[in-house]
């Protein structure tokens, strides 16, 4: 929004207020106290943020709360559906300084994890920072108009525009936040490590296994409980029994006393959860119980108390996928005290701490789905079946996710089952009773994960979205399943890929653990989050997934084969709805599931999230995807939505895309990159005798050496080759090398031949010496080890044709065309992609370069090829090879002139990056006129090159404007 029309809009709004406060001011005292709370809302708070931008009443971005609890928030103030800050209203002349009050926001606000909570009576408003309970602006009515932009930093536009937070932050009002997750998740931590070190000691016939799962256990009846309590389904019984239990003067053991709590809720709601456990046989110290109860009624500081009737399934999720990500280990004792005790004659006792294992976050591919994303995919496929199946199917649908995790879509799923049968029944989904809540849950939702602490946890959220009152609550063992959703088969075939240990494997026969939904051709909608780790991420069962499913192949990901199970598990006319890489849509990799996908399934949705990063820790491009198990008609059409689920979408035809790699654009970008492709053209690798990945030593810390180091070492030059870097490339020139790599080869009849250890020695005994004296540093390089290889040679060092030779250089991974000329005295690395074309004419180059660096073929590239995290393109063979060089007509004048006057310019571009190089770091008028004339050039060029594929003038400015 321009200023001006900002300006606008703020006066409007100055104005607006100003007749509010004036119409405050005209009243009496006597009728200031008769207004009540509703009246003040209605009469002043709704029209002030309605004057600030806010659509009061079109209910998306102003939520009026019911308060079904004592101290719920008035407003959620909401924007494209993510909470911006939440409103307690209060009557006019109430006093906003209560501590109650404040507190009444601040918890809700803390326990909803949204940062701001405004306190209002309209002729007061305070604004508070809920991560810290301080208050950060105070206003009154009498200065809403003089302290104009204070007001103002509540209005709709300022939210669009992060106006609160920057303010905050600027005065230091923002610190870095600790929202309830992190909270929560610290002190679920340090509780963790305390009674891992406890029951460790009082109990060593336990393993550490069998202590987590004890731990787990307890919190998760802890939890429950406490939700009981503050959804005044319970009375405060845990605090009553601490209260109780200090008051008789610390008499027996206060574990004694949760026990019989524990005893009492198996009696109640008979669930699996209180069921008798090994947790049911530890000692806990009083000291160390007393601490986790208190702590899971007070935030630390005091300014807030815990909510568990607020905290949605999300935040629970969120602490415990950290929970998941984190493994007890021993804390190396002191030397002194572990010494003191030995003196004493006592053994030295371990104790524990919690440190993040990232390798099992990664192995397990636990990574928490934002809530909007759920939302999303839930919408998209249950919502879709709801509108359009009949009541009876609806009532027996299957929903599966297999990947399940802390159970986030099954949450939202049974919410959505929730909704559809409360409305069919005229009612709110608040007064569904139990047994009309518990037939959706045991009847409808299924999961299916790797890891039983995550299944744990997926019952528990269940069961507390299900708890409405004291009632009986429903096993969801035979729901929410441990195994692996990819392995199952016989015994034998088990012990053939996975020998004598292949139970840890966890297979899942499927048709023996869902045999019911299997016999009627699986499950109505699947959908989830599957795990993604990378090629190398699950070794083990690699060779498995490569002989049972098609999609696994190549350098694939886990997460092929799950979207193959998937649909496997969908019954005809079913839905799949996955957040997952978008890698499989183009790389070699995933052409296989592009295939069966493409020709058996209607895809239904594409959302493409391009360069935005879902998940905190996980850099990866990732896309919604929803399909139906349907054979797709030959006009059936995708919805294709980039970057933004909220964004604008556009069709394709699912006929269009080609089995080697899926590119959606619109219909402009589609004409553009066709009539690129009409040209007469030469695809680029057919012009090239290469186009190859550079030298991977293996061990760079070994290999590569700063020029200067090499120097001092006075090792042999002739095995020393200057060594190029992917971030050293620019467009049209490179950086000088200023490592150099140590190149035990030399070349002979065109072969690239090792020297050979005796010749090593002899002729190199520096080098030798050197390479002998870290030998021990080269052992361990992977897969290095089991191959042929000799230790000191590099992991893949190419061949003296693709290095030693004139080539154009491309950074491997670059957010833009950079291509450059490279002369035969360097060697380029793993980072660097080089081509080497056929004819070695320097006018062969120059036009390659002068097409390659162009707007028109970097626009085609990124039209043609995948990204990666950050805005990054690829730049290897696979791709390059297909780009499309126009060729010349050398008997055709336009056609000849054109090619000389763009050699000749590119030419002129190489002797201006020439002349810069030495001053292009320095600020003075040389070089700036110096960049003038190169942006001048590579508009000149430009122009020549989108003559060459007859380009139009709109047709150019689309391309300029991507």
């Amino acid at each position: 929004m321009s200023n001006g029309v900002t300006e606008d809009t703020k006066e409007k709004a100055r104005q607006e207020i100003a007749n509010l406060v004036e119409k405050y001011r005209n009243l009496f005292d006597t009728d200031k106290k008769k207004y009540t709370e509703a009246q003040t809302r209605r009469v002043f708070i709704e029209p002030l943020f309605s004057a600030l931008g806010w659509d009061i009443y079109g209910g998306e971005e102003v939520v009026e709360e019911v308060k079904a609890v004592a101290g719920r928030v008035d407003y959620v103030f909401k924007l494209h559906g993510v909470s911006q800050f939440y409103l307690e209203a209060k009557p006019l002349r109430a006093e906003l300084t209560k501590p109650e009050y404040i507190k009444q926001a601040v918890t809700y606000a803390y326990n909803k994890g949204i940062t701001w909570a405004v306190l209002t009576n309209f002729e007061g408003l305070r604004i508070y920072n809920a991560q810290t309970g301080r208050p950060f602006i105070t206003l009154s009515c009498d200065n809403y108009l003089t302290s104009f932009d204070d007001l103002w930093l509540l209005s709709r536009e300022s939210f669009e525009q992060n106006a609160l937070n920057e303010r905050a932050e600027k005065y230091g009002a923002l610190p870095l936040r600790l929202g309830i997750e992190q909270r929560l998740f610290n002190q679920l931590r340090q509780w963790r490590e305390a009674l891992f070190t406890q029951l460790h000691r009082y109990n060593r016939h336990l393993n550490y296994s069998q202590i987590d799962e004890i731990i787990e256990r307890f919190f998760n009846r802890l939890i429950f409980i406490r939700t009981c309590e503050d959804r005044r389904i319970e009375d405060r019984i845990l605090l009553g029994s601490t209260h109780e239990w200090r008051s008789s003067g610390h008499k027996g053991e206060l574990v004694e006393i949760i026990r019989r709590i524990f005893r009492d809720f198996d009696g109640y709601y008979d669930s699996d959860l209180f069921a008798f456990h090994l947790t049911d046989n530890v000692f806990i110290e009083s000291s160390t119980l007393e601490n986790i109860i208190m702590g899971l009624y007070e935030i630390p500081g005091g300014m807030a108390n815990y909510d568990f009737s607020l905290i949605d399934a999300d935040v629970l999720g969120t602490v415990y996928e950290q929970y998941l990500g984190h493994v007890a280990t021993v804390v190396k004792q002191r030397a002194r005290e572990a010494q003191a005790r030995m003196d004493l004659g006592f053994p030295s006792e371990p104790t524990f701490e919690l440190t993040a294992k990232k390798q099992r976050r990664k192995e397990q591919g636990i990574y928490y789905t934002p809530r909007f994303v759920t939302d999303y995919i839930v919408k998209e496929t249950i919502g879709r079946f709801l509108k359009e199946r009949s009541h009876n199917e609806i009532v027996n649908v299957k929903i599966l996710d297999p990947a399940c995790g802390s159970g986030s879509f099954l949450i939202r799923a049974y919410d959505e089952l929730l909704n559809y049968h409360a409305e069919a029944k005229g009612k709110p989904v608040s007064q569904l009773d139990q047994w009309e809540r518990m037939p959706i849950l045991t009847g409808n939702i299924y999961g299916v994960d790797l890891d039983m602490q995550a299944i744990e946890i997926a019952r528990l959220n269940l069961l507390l979205r299900s708890l409405a009152r004291r009632e009986t609550l429903p096993s969801l063992a035979d729901n929410i399943r441990c195994g692996n959703s990819l392995i199952s088969g016989t015994e034998d075939d088990m012990k053939r890929y996975f020998g004598k240990n292949w139970q840890e494997k966890k297979p899942f026969n499927w048709k023996q653990e869902f045999p019911n939904i299997m016999a009627k051709d699986g499950f109505d909608i699947v959908i989830g989050n599957p795990p993604y780790v990378g090629f190398h991420g699950f070794m083990e069962q690699k060779q498995y997934l490569k002989e049972l499913y098609k999609s696994a192949q190549g350098k694939f990901d886990v997460y092929l084969p799950f979207i193959e199970r998937g649909v496997e598990l969908l019954r005809k006319g079913g839905l799949l709805g996955f957040i997952c890489p978008t890698n499989f849509m183009k790389r070699q990799h995933g052409q296989a599931l592009r295939k069966f996908l493409k020709t058996d399934y209607k895809i239904l949705q594409v959302v493409d999230f391009q360069h935005q990063q879902i998940f905190d820790g996980a850099l990866n491009y990732t896309c919604i995807f929803i399909l139906q198990k349907a054979k797709p008609t030959p006009t059936h059409i995708i919805t294709y939505t980039p970057e933004r689920i909220d964004g604008e979408g556009f069709p394709v035809r699912q006929d269009t895309l080609q089995d080697d790699g899926w590119v959606f654009r619109d219909r402009t970008h589609e004409q553009i990159v066709a009539k690129i492709e009409t040209r007469p053209n030469i695809p680029l690798g057919e012009l090239t005798e290469s186009i190859s990945e550079g030298i991977v030593t293996g061990k760079n810390s070994v290999f590569l050496l700063p020029m200067d180091i090499a120097s001092k070492l006075k090792l042999e030059k002739d095995l020393l080759k200057p060594a190029i870097q992917g971030k050293q490339i620019q467009r049209y020139y490179h950086e000088p090398a200023e490592y150099v790599i140590i190149y035990p080869y030399q070349s002979k009849d065109n072969h690239t031949n090792l020297v050979l250890e005796h010749d090593l020695a002899n002729l190199f005994p520096i080098t030798w010496d050197y390479l002998c004296s870290r030998k021990q540093n080269l052992k361990g390089r992977q897969y290095f080890d089991k191959s042929a290889k000799t230790w000191y040679e590099l992991w893949c060092e190419r061949t003296f044709g693709q290095q030693a030779t004139n080539k154009i250089i491309v950074p491997e991974l670059a957010s833009s065309n950079r291509f450059a000329h490279c002369d035969k005295s360097i060697f380029y690395l793993d980072t660097v992609c080089g081509i080497i074309p056929k004819n070695k004419s320097h006018r062969t180059y120059l036009y390659l370069l002068g097409l390659l660096n162009s707007s028109l073929l970097e626009f085609y590239y990124k039209q043609t090829t995948v990204p990666k995290a950050g805005g990054f393109y690829i730049y290897k063979t696979m791709f390059l090879k297909k780009l499309p060089i126009r060729h010349i007509d050398f008997d055709n004048p336009a056609d000849k002139k054109i090619h000389d006057d763009l050699v000749a310019l590119v030419e002129k571009m190489l002797k201006l990056n020439k002349r810069l190089a030495p001053i292009r770091n320095t600020p003075c008028n040389e070089r700036d006129e110096l960049l003038r004339e190169i942006n001048r050039t590579d508009k000149e060029i430009d122009n020549l090159v989108y003559d060459l594929y007859r380009l139009t003038k709109e047709e150019r400015k689309i391309i300029e404007e991507d």
